[in-house]
């Protein structure tokens, strides 16, 4: 009788992300222009009239969050303030770009990691989001909504 023995078989980890990876999947280096939180109608090229919460203002480009994770560009000539009540989901949304509008690099800030709450550095901002140096010195890639001052107490739970 032969008998088999099962090796455990090792798999490589993926490379973790690069701080330029981080920054490009963020959107990019930048710091936004007032305007950011506030509530636009647009109408894009192919008609189609969208509402959103503007992410990233600098010059006459806009950053516009028009639904879950969906970002759109357009010129702050296409876009007019929104006369409507923003829906709920969109509240929160202004009010976290807003939140996220006021942070500064080298600022300590509070952030949501991996379900848990905790205080580090923040390094970067980007359009969408910024790295952030954890006590432990490693450096990671949040989107906007994860952060806040470490000095505030966050309205709702972060998301």
């Amino acid at each position: 009788m032969v008998r088999k023995f099962g090796l455990p078989v090792l798999t490589p980890r993926p490379p973790l992300p690069t701080v330029d990876a981080m920054r490009k999947r963020l959107g990019g280096r930048a710091s936004t222009e007032p305007g950011t939180g506030d509530a636009v109608t647009f109408t894009t090229p192919g008609g189609v009239r969208l509402m959103g919460v503007v992410l990233f203002v600098r010059g006459d480009e806009l950053d516009v969050w028009v639904d879950e994770n969906v970002v759109r560009r357009t010129r702050r000539a296409a876009a007019a303030p929104l006369d409507a009540a923003l829906p709920r989901d969109l509240v929160t949304i202004a009010a976290d770009a807003r939140v996220f509008a006021t942070l500064t690099e080298g600022q300590r800030i509070r952030y949501l990691d991996e379900g848990r709450v905790d205080e580090g550095t923040l390094v970067e901002k980007c359009r969408f989001g910024a790295l952030v140096e954890r006590a432990d010195g490693t450096i990671v890639g949040l989107g906007f909504r994860r952060l806040w001052p470490a000095d505030a107490v966050p309205a709702r739970e972060p998301s």
